[in-house]
């Protein structure tokens, strides 16, 4: 769908960028990052599409989501377009990193439970049925816009990246929603992102930090290998390495 829209948006004037989210496998660590095939031809200058890894992060994005999609707005881009692993019940720190968040739906899949998961339509903006020639799309539509209405979001949209319907009116919408950021910022919203962002950051400066202090990865093997020589429990295992949190540091 996404190869549908670019060259619409392109023509309206419109830089892109796509980061597309690609899961990283929990044995190899390898993933396929090949979303880029799907564009067959070479839109110049004014899009740039690259996937990227999940390496291990289970909320729908990648670690360096933010930072990315910050230096590609900074390098000119008006529009960037991220594509997520997917969602569930808790994935949605999409909604947290963009100005738009919008849910994507296609029957024969199962997607209607997504339905009944009232936190994922709390944080989006705009429901897509995606594949609306496939049987059942109808069915999905319907229990779609009832879930929309009730949420008081705008009916959804049913999409065919094969048919090519719906296609231009998925374009319009993505355009308004720009132009009306544009024109009136959500500062609120752009506030808590990077509140998120800071915090995010100095968690993941203080586990590396307390890691190093523990004595680093080779402590956790050191630890098993105690508990399963019956020396100590996993509790003590715990308490070993974790800081007393009554303890002020101070000498006594």
């Amino acid at each position: 769908m996404i190869s549908k829209l670019i060259p619409i948006l392109l023509k309206r004037g419109e830089r892109v960028a796509v980061l597309a989210v690609d899961p990283t496998s929990p044995i190899s660590g390898g993933a396929v990052l090949g979303d880029r095939v799907r564009l067959t031809t070479d839109h110049g200058d004014d899009l740039w599409f690259r996937s990227i890894a999940s390496r291990g992060a289970t909320s729908g994005v990648a670690g360096c989501t933010d930072l990315v999609a910050e230096i590609l707005a900074r390098a000119g881009f008006g529009m960037v377009i991220i594509e997520t692993v997917g969602v569930g019940q808790l994935e949605v720190e999409i909604a947290e990193e963009t100005d738009q968040a919008w849910l994507l739906l296609s029957p024969e899949s199962g997607d209607a439970i997504q339905l009944l998961k009232g936190g994922l339509l709390e944080v989006v903006q705009r429901v897509l049925i995606h594949k609306c020639d496939r049987p059942g799309s109808d069915d999905l539509m319907r229990w779609a816009k009832d879930a929309a209405r009730d949420q008081g979001l705008a009916d959804p949209i049913a999409v065919s990246s094969e048919q090519g319907e719906g296609i231009d009116e998925v374009a319009e919408a993505i355009i308004d929603a720009a132009s009306s950021h544009r024109e009136s910022p959500d500062a609120q919203r752009t506030r808590a992102r990077l509140v998120r962002r800071i915090r995010r950051r100095a968690e993941q400066e203080w586990l590396k930090r307390a890691l190093e202090s523990a004595g680093g990865s080779e402590i956790f093997e050191q630890l098993a290998d105690r508990v399963c020589r019956d020396e100590m429990s996993v509790r003590q295992a715990l308490a070993s390495i974790l800081p007393d949190p009554h303890d002020d540091g101070r000498d006594r």
